[in-house]
């Protein structure tokens, strides 16, 4: 540390731009390098935090400035491999953007690394911490819409980049229930958005539709893609009561929140859970990292939350892969979409 300031480092400058930014914003953090295999990338980001020092090789980063945080915004193919090697040389946080991982297998070897050698991981399922995501779990412990027995997320993009949000979202509202089976099907085709039916680094589907059911009976579904519903936002969520209804219109929707439930009057909007230095994005969950370093409290987004978001997305492809439905614990360590012919294969 750094006058009471965890020094932090920043791989991955594209994805890892506003990530660097609120780190240079924060008192609990010093800044202290930023790196990507274009160092002109890193650089420009460089140029906006202060002047960190600018590195094309992680390895070298590691070890020239010893830092106390690593951020790792890079591709998701390489999550695993860099969680690990920033967990081998020392440091004592980890922040990992989501997906954790391609597959469960490595997610697991993340989870070790980090066990052994006393690093704090974390994932970026940042909505679960956010003021709407927090109103409506509020509204739905004070039985707002009655007792919930649906859930439906829909966004656009593949299931394991963008779907990786819904489910851990969904998971939120379900008050991170244990999941019993998750059924899906899929299909597959090269599109404007994925012509070669890869991105960052692993295989994608066209389009997903997932149904997952919870020890409860409570259910979920979701749909991404091209399967995602007609004209609504990216993460568009929405949770039935017997009551009433919540939601979430995207992010990008005019009403943070929406509620409907027999009050006279249709969807109105709710008063959002106030500021608490935690709901407010990034910056809320960089603070809430700090303070979990310095107290070892839980972070709101551990690994070992992660690791069950993780375990759903994985069943769902290893549903539409088998056309059977998946009992939890999962049992497949692989991406299932490897394990199944590529869409240039199928064409031939």
């Amino acid at each position: 540390m750094r006058e009471g300031r965890f020094a932090a480092a920043v791989v991955g400058c594209r994805m890892g731009r506003n990530h660097a930014l609120t780190l240079a914003s924060l008192p609990d953090f010093t800044l202290a390098g930023v790196c990507d295999l274009n160092a002109e990338t890193a650089r420009e980001v460089a140029e906006r935090t202060g002047g960190p020092a600018v590195y094309a090789d992680f390895d070298r980063m590691l070890k020239e400035l010893n830092p106390d945080v690593v951020v790792i915004a890079t591709p998701t193919d390489s999550h695993s491999r860099l969680t690990i090697r920033a967990a081998e040389a020392g440091v004592r946080g980890i922040y990992c953007e989501k997906p954790m991982a391609v597959h469960m297998g490595d997610a697991r070897l993340m989870a070790k690394a980090c066990a052994a050698s006393g690093a704090r991981l974390v994932v970026g399922h940042q909505r679960r911490m956010s003021a709407p995501y927090k109103t409506m779990r509020r509204l739905l412990r004070s039985g707002a819409i009655g007792a919930p027995y649906l859930l439906r997320a829909s966004c656009a993009g593949d299931f394991l980049s963008d779907g990786t949000h819904s489910v851990d979202s969904l998971l939120y509202l379900a008050g991170d229930e244990k999941v019993r089976w998750v059924l899906a099907a899929m299909f597959r085709r090269p599109n404007a958005l994925v012509p070669a039916a890869r991105r960052y680094g692993h295989a994608v589907e066209s389009g997903m539709m997932a149904t997952i059911e919870f020890e409860s009976g409570l259910r979920a579904e979701l749909l991404t893609g091209e399967v995602r519903m007609p004209g609504r936002g990216y993460q568009d969520i929405e949770v039935f009561g017997e009551k009433g209804r919540l939601w979430r219109a995207g992010d990008a929707a005019q009403s943070a929140v929406l509620v409907q439930n027999e009050e006279a009057g249709g969807l109105r909007v709710p008063e959002l859970d106030p500021p608490d230095g935690s709901n407010d994005g990034l910056p809320g969950v960089f603070r809430s990292f700090a303070h979990s370093l310095r107290t070892g409290e839980p972070h709101p987004l551990d690994a070992s939350v992660a690791m069950r978001t993780m375990e759903v997305v994985m069943a769902a492809y290893e549903s539409a892969r088998l056309g059977e439905r998946i009992e939890l614990p999962l049992r497949q360590d692989r991406f299932p979409l490897d394990l199944m012919p590529s869409v240039k294969e199928a064409e031939e």
